[in-house]
């Protein structure tokens, strides 16, 4: 599923699912409606798969308590829905890291292997901390 998957279901089931992070998530990946991809299947019209993305299922009060967003500012495809989906974020209050602004070639593997340790890193820092909550 990728990153957008990963932050669907973290949203979806924050309290299976207490860190998520996504590199370079296809947010609006409704816009691709029409195209003969796979979306053509899942969903009957763009709006339908619109309605189904991330930013439509975040619940301000009941959010994984570990959040991390990433995409290049050179991924046309991918940077807008990332930077809407943390403006939304913002908006609600919900605690988050993001970062839009580190580049390293766009949606590429270059981008991943820059974003590899930091992402790995948080969801360690996350899930280490959550080991250590009471219940």
């Amino acid at each position: 599923m990728g990153g957008q998957g990963a932050l669907r279901l973290g949203f979806r089931h924050p309290e299976l699912f207490p860190a998520v992070a996504a590199v370079a998530p296809a947010i609006e990946y409704y816009e691709f409606f029409g195209q003969g991809s796979s979306l053509d299947h899942l969903y009957e019209s763009p709006e339908q798969a619109r309605q189904d993305t991330v930013p439509m299922h975040i619940h301000p009060s009941n959010v994984p308590g570990h959040i991390f967003l990433a995409t290049d500012p050179e991924d046309e495809l991918w940077i807008r829905g990332a930077d809407r989906l943390h403006e939304k974020l913002k908006a609600l209050g919900v605690a988050h890291e993001c970062d839009l602004s580190t580049s390293a070639g766009g949606h590429t593997w270059s981008y991943f292997d820059a974003l590899a340790g930091r992402t790995v890193r948080f969801l360690s820092q996350a899930l280490s901390t959550e080991s250590r909550r009471l219940l």
